[in-house]
């Protein structure tokens, strides 16, 4: 391994372990921008998600780090299908082969809610968690429910979906973030992870 990918790849994972490894609250910089005439087009964001601890009571966590409140999803969020937020272990749903298989990558990792590969390098960070935006995201859809996909001028890309629809509560969703150590679209494996681990989440 190269010196300089084996620092970043350390630098990355101790990034991820401080941002905290479940039940987290994810800030998204912008605010979702709703598409016309379809579902899969808009503006990409810069915004970086954030993420804190918090409890899993499902009331809206506090926001750190930013003096403006966030605010839920803009325009109506739509639930095809119903998923549980709680009752299994969110830092199982994806397996390491699994991660590995999405990225194309020859060496898998170790489980939990943050791995990496070699071959290529990467670092994939996901769990449930409560979305919350800030800036702008493109809208998206992931097994019939509202997903977002954020791009960050880093070159992480995060793809977020809706799993439940509360209008008392800021909607809890997965995220699966990606962090390219080598060359590789991060938003493509991004949705292969969200989409695998939403087929694997339980019907609510």
């Amino acid at each position: 391994m190269h010196l300089r990918r084996a620092s970043t790849l350390t630098a990355t994972l101790t990034l991820a372990a401080a941002l905290g490894l479940s039940a987290c609250a994810t800030t998204v910089a912008g605010s979702a921008v709703p598409v016309a005439g379809g579902v899969s087009t808009g503006k990409t964001t810069s915004g970086k998600p954030s993420s804190t601890k918090s409890s899993t009571s499902g009331k809206k966590p506090s926001s750190t780090g930013s003096p403006t409140s966030a605010t839920k999803p803009a325009g109506k969020v739509k639930i095809g299908t119903k998923k549980k937020t709680e009752g299994y272990e969110d830092c199982d749903v994806l397996t390491p082969e699994e991660v590995a298989t999405a990225i194309g990558a020859k060496k898998a990792g170790e489980k939990g809610c943050v791995q990496s590969t070699e071959d290529p390098f990467a670092v994939v960070l996901f769990m449930v968690t409560f979305a919350e935006y800030e800036g702008e995201a493109r809208e998206i859809e992931v097994g019939g429910n509202t997903a977002y996909e954020v791009k960050e001028k880093g070159g992480d890309c995060s793809v977020i979906v809706m799993l439940t629809d509360d209008p008392d509560e800021i909607t809890p969703a997965f995220l699966a973030s990606v962090t390219p150590i080598d060359s590789f679209d991060p938003c493509a494996v991004a949705l292969k992870l969200a989409t695998k681990a939403f087929e694997k989440i339980p019907n609510a």
